[in-house]
Parts: structure tokens; sequence; C-alpha cells
């Protein structure tokens, strides 16, 4: 079941990718550091969140450049299979309440790397909401990701460790 959420936010983040309808507002941003390199992930910066038949998904995702394969960093957190709503606090990929999963993409179309594709992870996936209303979504992200093979869906031993997280988009619902 996780898995299929991890791979349908991958596919979001593609969908999202072919439309950028940010233009790289520099107020906005994702940053952090991928195995101690710095990353800045601040064009195209979006959240959206939607919600139907009661479960509601928030998706937070930037680019390094507007390239129509560029580097990016997703962050999303779902509901399922509470209903509770997404407020400011602290969610995890081994919360049971909520699907929490992040994703980093070094540009590439044939693999990812996402959370919650081993188990147990070593280094969980932790997401901060520091403040969420209407308009913006802010907070901090950590932990590791691992090597996803795109074609067969099948997880590699690899993984890239994300430290010093950030986050402050324009929310769209």
């Amino acid at each position: 079941m996780k898995k299929i959420f991890i791979l349908s936010a991958f596919l979001a983040v593609i969908s999202i990718s072919c439309k950028k309808s940010n233009s790289g507002n520099n107020a906005y941003y994702v940053t952090a550091n991928i195995d101690g390199t710095a990353k800045t992930f601040n064009t195209h910066v979006t959240a959206f969140k939607s919600t139907q038949n009661g479960l509601t998904v928030l998706s937070i995702v930037g680019f390094t450049t507007a390239a129509v394969n560029s580097e990016s960093m997703s962050i999303t957190i779902g509901n399922n299979p509470n209903g509770s709503p997404i407020v400011a606090g602290t969610y995890t990929e081994l919360n049971t309440n909520f699907l929490t999963v992040g994703e980093y993409n070094p540009g590439s179309t044939t693999f990812f790397y996402g959370s919650g594709l081993i188990t147990p992870p070593v280094n969980i996936l932790t997401v901060t909401i520091t403040s969420i209303d209407n308009n913006t979504v802010k907070g901090t992200f950590s932990g590791d990701v691992d090597y996803m093979d795109v074609a067969t869906s099948t997880p590699g031993t690899t993984k890239k460790t994300i430290t010093n997280g950030t986050f402050y988009a324009n929310l769209s619902q």
C-alpha cells in the first residue's frame, strides 16, 4: 500500500513538473543537504492540498532549474487512514495515522530516491510543518531516501541522506 502511495506521489511530481505554474518566485523555496551537499530547489516551488472523500494530501515540490529533467525534491503527507486534518506538527514515515513520503530526483527519468522503500528505515523521514494556512506552508524535514528503479518499481541498495531540509511554499487548494 505504501509503495503504491509513493509511486502515485512520484507520478504527481512528474505531472507537476510538466505544468510548472510558478515561474520561479524566489520568495518560496525548498532547501536541503543531500549527502552533505547543499541543494536549493527554488524554481517552480509549489504546494498543493487536495481533499477527496475525507482524505487529504498535501504535497510540496521544488526544482533546481526550469529544465524539463532538473533535480527535484518533494514532500507529501496524506491523512490516510485516520482522516484527521493536516496541521502544524511533526509527521514521520513510521506514523500509522498519516502517510509521509519524501522523494529526491537527481534529474533522472529512470530512477529516484524515496522514503519508505526499505523496511525498517535506519534514518526515518521526519517532516515538521511549522506553519500552514490557506496561502502558505512552511517547515523542515530530514531522513533517508532509498533508490527506486522507475521501470521495475524495484528498490536498490543505495540511499541518500537528507539533512537541514526547509520549505516555504505558496499553497494551492
